[in-house]
């Protein structure tokens, strides 16, 4: 059993680096459009193309845009934190439970 609870908190780690990891390129992509919005350069067109994985599909199905503010940001970052406090949470829970 020590090897599917090792697996489950494996899985979790993994899955919070990479909810973190997304986290920060949402918050540093929506600061850069602000700061340099129609500056292009690589590390900006990377951070991006990372972000629109999240926001792209709740910019589809929610109109998330008030004036000139897109608030796709804060419901992924929203969606993001929920994700990890939740699923990330509960393998953790999960793998620890079954080691003992």
């Amino acid at each position: 059993m020590f090897v599917i609870a090792n697996l489950l908190i494996a899985l979790a780690s993994i899955l919070r680096i990479v909810i973190v990891f997304f986290e920060f390129c949402i918050i540093v992509s929506a600061l850069l459009s602000f700061i340099m919005p129609f500056q292009y350069n690589r590390f900006r067109g990377f951070v991006d193309s990372v972000a629109n994985i999240i926001l792209n599909p709740i910019r589809r199905f929610i109109p998330t845009v008030i004036g000139n503010i897109d608030l796709s940001p804060m419901i992924a970052f929203l969606i993001l934190m929920f994700l990890d406090r939740f699923l990330v949470q509960s393998l953790l829970d999960l793998g620890y439970r079954i080691g003992m």
